[in-house]
Parts: C-alpha cells; sequence; structure tokens
C-alpha cells in the first residue's frame, strides 16, 4: 500500500512523461490525423504508457548495492555483503544470505537465465557461487586471482550443473568453465568448479585495461555429426567481435569451445570497432520466446562510447567451415547515439550528469537508464518516445535490468525498487513501419487494427503507383475502403487498363456471395474490358501479340467460368451476349453459351456455319431432348451416319415417335445413305428396344415396300398373324402393299399382300390374292388350323375358290381331281362338277364319281344303324318309367335320418330309392355345401322366397290372392326339391363330385387328433 506522498509523486511523474512526449511528438507531426476514416468503426487506444511503472512494497533495512532478476527470482545485495532472495512468485519469504565479511564487497553479481545459479565477484577478486537451494555460499577457488567483468550462461542447462559457461576477465582472457551444485556443509564449502580454462585472449597485445564487458553464446544449428554450430559474441569497451564455428558437446574434452577458438589465433575473429572508451560497457542479447526458434536471439545491443550499436541477428546459411568461421550475423547494425541531456535539469546552474548507467533492449524499444531518469528510445526511428523522470526521495538511480523469461523491467535506488510493465510495446510500430515506406511490417502490426490497416494499405497502393507499379498498385486500392468510383477514375485518366482489370478483379473476389448486383457490374465491365484489349490485338499479326492474345482469351474464359459468378452471368447473360457480338468475338460466344448451358444458341450457330459435327457434339454435351427433336431434321440431311449413332446411344431417353419427321424428311431426298441409316435406326427401335408404336412400325414397313421389298415378308411374319397383336397399321400395310406400282407385278409384295389379308382374317380375299402367286399358297390357307377348328363352311368356299381357279384358270383337270383328296371331306365330286366346260367327258371324274357314290351307301348305311339304336333306348326308357311308376317305399317308425340319426318322423324328411331318408333341414346342410356356387347362390334365393311367402299365408283364407300364394309355395317347393333333393347326398353323383373335399375345414378344431 503506497502513502499518499508516493501517489503524489507518481502523477507528478506521468505528467512529466505526457508533456515530454507531446513536446517530443509535436516536433514531428503537425497536422493530427482523424481518429476513423468514416467507414470503419474503431475505438481510440489505450491511453496506458507503453511503459507503466510501479514501486514494489519493499523497504530495505539497508542500502542496496546490486540487484539482479531472473525467472522471477529477484536478487538484492545489501550493502556490498548480505544477499536477500525473493521469489515473486512468493514475494512474503525471504532469504537472506551474508556473502562476505569484513571489508570485502560484492564487485559484480551474475545470475543465469534460470534464476537457478547465482555469481558474486568481489573486491578481493575472489567468486562466490550460491544455487537456489543453498544458503551457503561456496567458494570458488580456480577464479581467484581473475576478476570477472562478464559471464555468458548456458542456456540448456539443467539439474545441478551450471554445463559450459564462459568467463570474460578485466584482462581480456576468455575463460572456460562448469560448476556443479554441491551440498551446504558450512560456511564456505569446498570448491565446486569442475574446470576453469582459457579458451581465447582477447587483450593479448593490447595492454592490461582491455576487459571483456561483454560475453554472449548460443547455438544456431545441430548437426547430424553430433556437432553443433555456436556464435559467441564478446565486446570490450571499443571493440565488438563475433567468433562461429562448431562444437561438439558430448565429446568429452574440456574446454569444449577450444576447438571454436583455435582457429581465430592465427585469423584474426570478425570485428567491429568504435571510437571511446567507457568503463560500463555492456552487451545483451534479445530473445524473443513465443518463437519456435526461441534459443536463437533476435536483436543485440552493445553500448560504447558513441552510442548504442543496435542490430538484428539472422543465420546465414554457410557451407564450409572457413565459411562459417568468417560469417556474420549481424543485419541491419546501426548507432543509436546518446540522446542530447542538455535540457533535462530544469536548473540552469545544477550539474547534469550524462553518463547511461545500463541499457535493456526490447523488441521495438532502447530503455537508457541515467542517474535521475529513464529515456526510451525506439530501435525503428530513433527517436526519444518516453522520458521518466524519478524524484530524488529515493536516492540516484542505479540500476536497469530485464528479466528475460517474464520480460518485466526493472530498476533501483539504494531505498527502493521499481517494476515496468510492458503495454502493449507494438501498438505505434506500424506507424513507424509506415514512415519508413516498410509496408508488409506495417500491416503485420496493425492486423487487428482495421482503420489503421487501411490507411497502410492506402498509402501503399499511393507509393505503387507513383512509382509506376499500377497492377501492385491496383491490388492494394482493391482491398481498402477508398471510394470505388475514385480509384477506378484514377486508373482510366492514367489508360491504365491492365491495372484497371486487376482492381476489378481483386474487387470481385471480395464481394459477398448475395451481393449479385455488386458482381453484375464488376464482371460485366472486366468482360468488356477483355473484349477491348483482344480487339487491340486482332490488329496486328506479330508473335509476341498473338502470345498475347491468346493470355488475354484465358483469362477471360477464367472469368466467364467462375462458379461463384454463375448465377450473375446466368441473369445477365443477354448483355454478355451483346458485348461478345458487338466485339465479333464469336469463339468466346460460343463458349459462353456452353457454360451457360444455353445449347440451343451453340447448336444453331454450328448449324449456320455449316458445322454439323460440331453442332452435333454440341447436342450430345447437353440433356435437353427436345434440342433433338428441333435440330435432327437438318443433321439427318447432313450427317445422318453419326446423328443415327447418337439417337443410338441415348437408347430409351429419346422417344422414337417425335423423330418421325426426322426421318420423313430425310428420306424424302431419295439418298441411299440416308433412308438405309433411317431404316437402321427404325430397326433398332423395333428389335432392341422393343418399341410398340403404331407411327414408328408404319414407317418401318413403308420403308420396307419402298427400298427393301424383301424384308416385308420376314418383318410380317415377325410381327405375328393376329390382328390385335401386330403393331402395325394392317389396312395402311395393305394398302402400301397394293398402292405401290412395283407391288402389282412384284410377287413378294402380293405374299405380303396375303399375310396381311390373313391378319385381316380376310380369308377369302387372301386366297384370291395368293392365287395370283401361287396355287400352294391359297391352299396353306384353307389348310389353316384356326378354320379348321371354327368355320368348315368357309374353309369349304376357300377350297372350291381354288378349284375353281385350278379348273377354269389352269384347265387342270387332273390336278383340280386331287383336290378332292387334299380337300379331305369338304369337297365332293359334286361341288367342283359346275366348273368343269361342256365338252369335259365322265372319263375324266369317273373314278371319283364311283367313290362319291359309296361314301354315299356307307353314310346311308350308317344312319340307318343309328336309327335301329335310338329306336331300342326309347323302348327300354318307357319301360323302366312304367316300372317306377309302381315302385312305393314303407317307412317304419324306428327308422332314423342317416344325418342327425333321430326318427325320421318327428318332422317333414325326404326318402331316395335307395333307402337313404333326410329331415328336410339336415338334407338341407349337408346337400347346400356341394353345390356350386351357382345353385347355392339360387338356392338360397328360393329358401328366402318361400319363407316370406309362407309367413304371408293367412290360415283358411280362400279368397284369389290366398289360392295364389298356396300355388306359389307349391312351385317354389319343386324347384326347391329339384336342387337340393335331385339326388342323394351319400350315393349320388354329388357327392362323387365331393370326394376330394376335407373329412373337416382348417378351422375345425385340432387337426392333431387327425395324425
Amino acid at each position: 500500500m503506497s502513502s499518499i506522498f508516493e501517489q503524489y509523486e507518481a502523477t507528478m511523474s506521468r505528467s512529466q512523461q505526457v508533456q515530454r512526449v507531446s513536446r517530443s511528438s509535436s516536433s514531428t507531426s503537425t497536422n493530427p490525423e482523424p481518429v476513423s476514416s468514416g467507414y470503419v468503426s474503431s475505438r481510440l487506444e489505450d491511453d496506458t504508457p507503453i511503459f507503466n511503472k510501479s514501486k514494489i512494497n519493499f523497504k530495505p533495512q539497508e542500502p542496496i548495492t546490486h540487484l539482479a532478476i531472473c525467472n522471477n527470482m529477484l536478487c538484492m545485495v545489501m550493502s556490498g555483503r548480505l544477499l536477500t532472495r525473493i521469489n515473486l512468485l512468493h514475494p512474503d519469504d525471504l532469504d537472506e544470505v551474508e556473502v562476505t565479511r569484513g571489508d570485502d564487497r560484492v564487485y559484480k553479481m551474475y545470475f543465469d537465465p534460470t534464476g537457478h545459479f547465482l555469481l558474486l565477484t568481489l573486491t578481493s577478486e575472489e567468486t562466490v557461487f550460491l544455487s537456489a537451494n543453498s544458503r551457503k555460499p561456496k567458494s570458488l577457488n580456480k577464479f581467484k586471482g581473475h576478476k570477472i567483468e562478464s559471464i555468458a550462461w548456458c542456456q540448456t542447462s539443467s539439474g545441478n550443473t551450471t554445463g559450459p559457461v564462459l568467463v570474460g576477465t578485466n584482462w581480456g582472457l576468455i575463460m572456460e568453465c562448469s560448476i556443479e551444485a554441491g551440498e551446504d556443509t558450512k560456511f564456505f564449502g569446498g570448491s565446486v568448479d569442475q574446470y576453469f580454462k582459457e579458451v581465447f585472449n582477447l587483450g593479448k597485445g593490447e595492454g592490461k585495461g582491455f576487459a571483456v564487458t561483454g560475453l554472449e553464446y548460443f547455438c544456431t544449428a545441430t548437426k547430424e555429426s553430433g556437432k553443433s554450430e555456436y556464435c559467441i559474441f564478446a565486446s570490450t569497451p571499443g571493440r565488438f567481435y563475433q567468433f562461429s564455428g562448431t562444437v561438439n558437446m558430448s565429446s568429452g574434452d574440456i574446454p569444449l569451445f577450444k576447438s571454436l577458438f583455435d582457429p581465430y589465433k592465427s585469423v584474426p575473429p570478425r570485428h567491429i570497432d568504435l571510437p571511446g572508451t567507457i568503463d560500463n560497457s555492456q552487451l545483451i542479447l534479445l530473445y524473443n520466446m513465443k518463437a519456435q526458434s526461441a534459443l536463437i536471439p533476435t536483436q543485440f545491443a552493445w553500448m560504447a562510447a558513441p552510442g548504442v550499436y543496435v542490430g538484428d541477428i539472422k543465420v546465414p546459411v554457410t557451407g564450409d567451415e572457413s565459411a562459417l568461421q568468417q560469417r556474420s550475423l549481424i543485419s541491419n547494425a546501426r548507432l543509436i547515439s546518446y540522446p542530447d541531456t542538455a535540457g533535462d535539469n530544469d536548473n540552469p546552474f545544477a550539474e547534469v550528469d550524462d553518463k547511461v548507467l545500463n541499457i535493456v533492449l526490447t523488441d521495438f524499444h532502447l530503455l537508457l537508464l541515467y542517474t535521475d531518469r529513464m529515456k526510451v528510445i525506439c530501435s525503428l526511428n530513433e527517436q526519444l518516445i518516453f522520458e521518466d523522470v524519478y524524484t530524488s526521495r529515493y536516492g540516484q538511480l542505479m540500476g536497469l535490468f530485464k528479466d528475460p523469461v517474464q520480460s518485466t523491467i526493472w530498476t533501483f535506488t539504494e531505498k527502493a525498487v521499481f517494476k515496468y510493465k510492458v503495454v502493449k510495446e507494438a501498438r505505434d510500430v506500424w506507424q513507424m513501419y509506415l514512415d519508413m515506406e516498410k509496408f508488409d511490417l506495417a500491416r503485420e502490426y496493425c492486423r487487428d487494427n482495421p482503420v489503421n490497416l487501411d490507411k497502410v494499405l492506402s498509402r501503399q497502393a499511393e507509393h505503387a503507383f507513383e512509382r509506376g507499379q499500377y497492377k501492385e498498385s491496383a491490388l492494394y486500392y482493391a482491398i481498402t475502403q477508398n471510394s470505388f468510383e475514385d480509384v477506378a477514375l484514377k486508373f482510366l485518366r492514367a489508360g491504365r487498363d491492365i491495372a484497371l482489370r486487376a482492381f476489378l478483379q481483386k474487387k470481385l473476389s471480395s464481394v459477398k456471395p448475395g451481393e449479385i448486383t455488386q458482381m453484375t457490374m464488376l464482371s460485366t465491365w472486366l468482360v468488356e474490358l477483355y473484349l477491348n484489349e483482344l480487339g487491340k490485338h486482332r490488329e496486328t499479326t506479330s508473335k509476341s501479340e498473338e502470345e498475347a492474345k491468346l493470355k488475354c482469351r484465358e483469362n477471360l474464359r477464367k472469368l466467364l467460368a467462375q462458379g461463384r459468378l454463375k448465377e450473375s452471368f446466368q441473369e445477365n447473360r443477354g448483355t454478355i451476349y451483346d458485348l461478345l457480338i458487338s466485339h465479333g468475338d464469336i469463339e468466346d460466344y460460343v463458349f459462353f453459351a456452353v457454360l451457360m448451358q444455353d445449347y440451343e444458341r451453340v447448336v444453331n450457330h454450328h448449324v449456320q456455319n455449316e458445322d454439323y459435327s460440331a453442332a452435333l457434339d454440341a447436342l450430345r454435351k447437353q440433356n435437353n431432348i427436345q434440342l433433338y427433336y428441333k435440330f435432327s431434321p437438318v443433321l439427318m440431311q447432313h450427317i445422318p451416319k453419326v446423328t443415327v449413332e447418337a439417337w443410338i446411344h441415348l437408347g430409351r431417353r429419346i422417344d422414337p415417335k417425335h423423330l418421325i419427321p426426322s426421318l420423313v424428311n430425310c428420306t424424302q431426298s431419295g439418298h441411299s445413305e440416308q433412308w438405309a441409316e433411317a431404316l437402321r435406326y427404325l430397326q433398332y427401335c423395333t428389335r432392341e428396344l422393343n418399341c410398340r408404336d403404331s407411327a414408328i412400325h408404319n414407317y418401318l414397313l413403308s420403308l420396307y415396300v419402298k427400298h427393301q421389298p424383301d424384308a416385308v415378308i420376314s418383318y410380317l411374319k415377325e410381327q405375328g398373324n393376329d390382328s390385335s397383336d401386330v403393331c402395325y397399321d394392317v389396312k395402311y400395310g395393305l394398302r402400301l402393299c397394293l398402292g405401290n406400282d412395283a407391288g402389282k407385278s412384284n410377287p413378294v409384295l402380293l405374299r405380303a399382300c396375303v399375310i396381311i389379308y390373313t391378319v385381316m382374317c380376310l380369308y377369302e380375299e387372301a386366297v384370291a390374292m395368293a392365287l395370283k402367286v401361287d396355287v400352294d399358297l391359297a391352299k396353306s390357307i384353307a389348310d389353316r388350323q384356326e378354320l379348321e377348328e371354327e368355320d368348315e363352311e368357309l374353309r369349304k368356299k376357300l377350297w372350291l375358290k381354288i378349284a375353281k381357279h385350278v379348273v377354269q384358270e389352269d384347265k387342270d383337270i387332273k390336278r383340280a381331281m386331287k383336290f378332292l383328296q387334299e380337300s379331305g371331306d369338304l369337297l365332293k365330286i359334286e361341288d367342283i362338277l359346275p366348273f368343269f366346260p361342256d365338252f369335259v367327258t365322265i372319263d375324266h371324274f369317273k373314278d371319283a364319281l364311283c367313290e362319291s357314290l359309296a361314301e354315299y351307301n356307307k353314310h346311308i348305311d350308317q344312319l340307318k344303324d343309328e336309327m335301329n339304336d335310338a329306336t331300342t333306348s326309347a323302348h327300354s326308357i318307357r319301360a323302366n318309367i312304367q316300372e317306377t311308376r309302381n315302385q312305393h317305399l314303407v317307412v317304419g317308425p324306428t327308422e332314423r335320418c342317416c344325418v342327425c340319426g333321430r326318427p325320421l318322423l318327428t318332422r317333414g324328411f325326404y326318402l331316395f330309392p335307395c333307402n337313404h331318408a333326410f329331415h328336410s333341414d339336415c338334407l338341407w346342410n349337408e346337400a347346400r355345401p356341394l353345390l356350386n356356387e351357382t345353385k347355392q347362390n339360387n338356392a338360397d334365393r328360393l329358401q328366402l322366397e318361400l319363407r316370406m311367402v309362407s309367413q304371408s299365408m293367412v290360415p283358411g283364407a280362400t279368397d284369389q290372392a290366398a289360392r295364389d300364394k298356396k300355388a306359389r309355395r307349391q312351385q317354389l317347393i319343386l324347384d326347391l326339391d329339384d336342387i337340393i333333393a335331385n339326388e342323394c347326398v351319400l350315393c349320388g353323383e354329388i357327392a362323387v363330385r365331393a370326394i376330394d373335399a376335407p373329412f373337416k375345414d382348417n378351422e375345425d378344431g385340432d387337426r392333431q387328433s387327425w395324425l
């Protein structure tokens, strides 16, 4: 908890900081930029200072002389002898260790990056060592006689061993050592330094005071051989060194870095000299702990007399060992001069101390510590951006340090410790990079701020435009929020169509899918620009122009083929067609029509240009069958074969009936190829597709009659003789065969007419037509099986017609007489006698007459035998009737029903001649299931009517209506008896017919009892 006075001082300090920064910023910018551009919403940056200071709540009992911090471990030396260690994660636990006695004091303190090992150099040139868990300092005996000025810790140390550590002394020596933490035994324990050997001497030949004030090393690469590439930075008050080489850390050789330094004993290392010397020269490296290569530093800073020498560290790719030794890892190096301290003190008579005590390097800033203030310089533009003045209450500032792990910054005086928290250090970096025209870096550091990012992109676009890089400028303008119209007019005025296209394409790529209007406008404009360029290229014929033309056409087609623009082009295709036609670009016109699947336009274009193969190819690429119907007539006229192949490939997807106009149109020309292809397709339809459409078959038959008469007979036979099953129109087919001029004399077509007459069941006409061709054909018609089964009179008539033709036309009497045998029993000699001429003698058919008379006599004898049999049967029937009239049966009182087994005389009954007797209802129940369906329905109807008539009769009534009902009742009983009591249900024919009926129905009881 800070006091009121401390809060007041903090407020005054911040006000001074703001005033100083505002004065420095006012000198560089007189016209403030607007907060936002009017189209991007953004809030102001946090006004919290980048380096936000706070005082640590710690009051030392004695003056603080040294301070070091690493990994949240804070170490302080009080009065040069008492060490206080604080774990900032547990600040209440203080650990105090007395490191010296007597007059000996701590000279310098070194803390390793992990916060585990601490090295203290005393004024007596002794060195003591403390580990994190040790409370007793260990004296390093091998270090005696050397005053340590700098230490390079191992970045990968673990456990109780520091690993190889490089030590710089005040004599210019670079030593290598390794320290292992031992157990606490007594106040000054035994030596824990494993070895301490010299590896290089920077002060050789330079004098005694050539101290190594800065020393750092790091690994740059690991090789497969087990060796690793290392780089070592060393500094003296006036010189900066670079050493590079390979070291095998697992070799066991001591010292390990001797192999790296040995080559430099004969060849001087790479170095940089700066004039002047200072006692507190310092070398620091900056590691990016968030990067993948966190063990390789990214920047360095060397505090020298004329200023701070800073630069980036980049590891180059090297080949052999000699190149590795002379390589330089420093890039973008520059010397930042110390800021002017003339106006730092408001008292003009006070002495100004301009000595820099310490420096700290961050990602973008360099911090300088003076005795009364801390100044911050931007390492990018070398401008002073922050100054923090301390009051004299806590004494003069003594040190400035940075925790390499936590990135916090610390300062201290004898009485207080202060901590700086870095808040958004990169907030203004984008502006600095922008002023330096490093646009890529500027965009990187304002990626999350739309307003600033737009400023960078706009500035970069303007910069590229001014340098003549118009296409690059257009691409940057396209991703800014600048006015579309202004940018487009800018390129139009400059006459940069290519850059304008690039701008429009980039804009088009950023349009959202739902913004159809914007897409339409941009895409249409781009199409017109491409067409304009194609028009320019057509005017020249050079090879380079031809290549440019092809490239331009390729880009245009890529634009037209973009999937996300399909909807826009679909709605605006009329405009695109007009543009393409107005520029005479027919090739791209067809290409665009194909993209839009406007195949009708494509096919129509090819047909107009008489490129029928291309038209058919376009048809094949689409799925609209209607286009086949539309363009097939003209295609069949010119390329019938491939057209028919296309139809066949479609199979059932195309309706052959709709192709008849195309077939008719092509066959009217009379070319053999056309009607042959038409026949091929119709045959495919009837045979492969099993098409039964009469129009198809009629047209196929017409082509057969006209061009292939020999195929008519086989076609008609394939169709069969059933008129209801044939696919062609028989009347139309008959007209084709009869109406053809060649058909009147062509026996093949006459035979076809005979077949068609037969299908139409016009047998007389068929025989008449067959007699014109062949008598045997006529005889086959007269002998058809269906005529034998149905109409014998018609057969006789047909045979008479054939016989008449033979007798009268062929005048073949012998053959006519053979017909009598061939016709079987149909024709007699008397049937054909009228056909013979008068001059024919009886000798020609005497045998036939004799055979006919003998047949008549035989038939008369047969009729006599049949009459005798009929007379005998009649006499037998009369005798049976007379016998039945006199027959009677006697029913005794013990007679029982054959169904229910009860006495027969208890109710009405039936008695059959076979002596089986049944009650009326029992006979009904037994007989009804054995009747067929018709008799069952009749029996049910009679039973119902009988019941109704019986119920309507009035006992004792004698009127006409009563008599009619009585008569009707008697008639119903007789009719019902004829159905139910016609025969015995046990031994009559009805019982025989029911022999296959099951004893039990499927629903009757358990059928297992029958097993």
